[in-house]
């Protein structure tokens, strides 16, 4: 059937450039229709639950109307599924049955449209964007789905009034400026977007890492939570660092390195090479 096929393949596509729709923090609250005020479910929490807008509000072009506003030109919607049970009759046995009937709809988040919403109001986690503020050399930080982008250095993340907690937005932006510290410019790691590779596998444990130490170093009450999502990094590439009983330690001290870089600790960071690398020739 066509629609299950575009849904899967929608959700295929945003895997394989390296987003996992079940791992999204931001948006307040589940997505939910402007007019019923019932969350979606299933499926549609993720294909709703993806996208950089500030609400978690959706409706359709008619409900749009219905609120006395309209879709604005140029957006384009977003589909959804909806199933119905109908009942059909056996051609063979002429028995009565119930099937799953999918539908697919077109839903537009209510910033796409004229209709008036209110934005909650999110106050920053002062210890926390002090640490944003202090790295000195980071990069051009811009409005979009959470992501470091090595090519042109820059960051991209919702606005903290996207997330459910002011704590999940500074330890999701604190994972991409981990990952911006591997920049040549600054340390200088083997970056790279090919989602399922060990190289991206290494450097997605080394920013999660990172940005764990930053949160315990910010006081965040989500750094319990960061440190279950690098174990869950490091339990699902366990097949990968199997053979290398040295890899994880070796990521670790990385992971520091970036969160020092962040913190400005790049002096002593340098110091304690040159000693190292001098007492190795010695």
């Amino acid at each position: 059937m066509r629609g299950y096929k575009d849904i899967t393949n929608e959700i295929l596509d945003r895997l394989n450039r390296g987003t996992i729709p079940w791992r999204q923090t931001w948006k307040s609250g589940l997505p939910t229709n402007a007019v019923s005020k019932r969350p979606y479910k299933g499926v549609n929490t993720w294909l709703l639950g993806n996208h950089d807008y500030q609400s978690n509000l959706w409706l359709t072009f008619n409900q749009a109307r219905l609120l006395g506003g309209w879709v604005r030109k140029g957006e384009h919607g977003h589909r959804i599924v909806f199933w119905k049970l109908i009942q059909v009759t056996d051609e063979e046995t002429e028995e009565e049955k119930t099937v799953p009937l999918l539908r697919l709809y077109t839903v537009f988040n209510i910033e796409q449209t004229s209709v008036e919403f209110e934005v909650k109001a999110v106050e920053p986690i002062v210890e926390a964007q002090q640490i944003v503020d202090d790295y000195q050399d980071k990069p051009p930080i811009k409005t979009g789905e959470p992501a470091y982008h090595p090519t042109t250095d820059t960051i991209t993340i919702p606005p903290i009034s996207s997330f459910n907690l002011p704590g999940e937005y500074y330890s999701t932006l604190f994972h991409e400026l981990s990952h911006s510290t591997g920049h040549q410019s600054r340390l200088s790691r083997k970056l790279t977007t090919h989602y399922g590779t060990d190289p991206y596998a290494e450097e997605e444990v080394i920013a999660e890492m990172s940005a764990s130490y930053l949160s315990a170093m910010a006081g965040m009450e989500v750094y319990s939570k960061t440190i279950d999502n690098t174990v869950a990094y490091i339990q699902f590439w366990t097949h990968r660092f199997r053979d290398n009983d040295r890899l994880i330690i070796s990521l670790s001290a990385q992971a520091q390195k970036s969160a020092d870089w962040i913190l400005g600790k790049r002096a002593a960071n340098d110091g304690e090479e040159s000693t190292q690398q001098s007492e190795t020739e010695g």
